[in-house]
């Protein structure tokens, strides 16, 4: 597809861009297609994708399991009022500051796509779930290496803290479709924002 063609600012669209300066239009946006994936969950909450990316994630958590890496889902779609939740909760804890450097606020998130899960390691324990070790872990390695044949990316990697806005994340994964996870991997481009040509947005202002 034509860059020219993206949809980078509708909700809905696959390719849709959502960071510290590029909220979702309506903010308290739902996705219409929202459904479980049939994979691993290591949460309480249902695991929720919208339907074409629960099904690419049924295909790459499969393939993982044939090489002996069992992947989790740890948290997926996040509605604006559980976002609020979340993010007061890193506010509470450690301040805005540091809340900001790893959670997003209500409707900067792409967690509210439904287009992004966070993921975690049946094998490897929980012991490294949401922290820089989980890098480390067999279902990190693997996605970081294969993820794209399935269409999602490391959505925020080491070194792009400046483009992204946020600390290196290995556990977060979003869907962005075949093509695109392919080109951005063969290109070596880690940032969605560099790769579509869009500004870099390392705050709110």
């Amino acid at each position: 597809m034509e860059k020219a063609l993206w949809d980078t600012n509708s909700a809905a669209s696959p390719l849709v861009l959502v960071n510290k300066r590029h909220s979702l239009v309506p903010q308290q946006y739902v996705p219409t297609d929202l459904v479980a994936p049939g994979v691993l969950t290591g949460s309480t909450e249902p695991p929720l994708l919208r339907a074409e990316a629960a099904a690419a994630a049924e295909r790459m958590f499969a393939a993982a399991a044939s090489e002996g890496i069992n992947i989790t889902i740890k948290s997926s779609y996040r509605s604006y009022d559980t976002q609020v939740s979340v993010y007061d909760g890193y506010v509470s804890a450690k301040g805005v500051a540091a809340a900001d450097s790893t959670s997003a606020r209500p409707g900067f998130s792409e967690h509210q796509t439904g287009l992004a899960m966070d993921i975690g390691d049946a094998n490897a324990g929980t012991a490294c779930d949401f922290a820089s070790c989980f890098a480390s872990t067999g279902a990190a390695l693997w996605v970081a290496a294969h993820g794209a044949d399935y269409g999602f990316v490391v959505r925020y990697v080491p070194g792009e803290e400046s483009v992204t806005g946020y600390l290196a994340e290995p556990w977060h994964l979003r869907y962005l479709g075949v093509s695109v996870g392919q080109d951005m991997k063969v290109r070596g481009i880690h940032s969605y924002e560099n790769y579509s040509g869009l500004p870099a947005a390392p705050d709110y202002k």
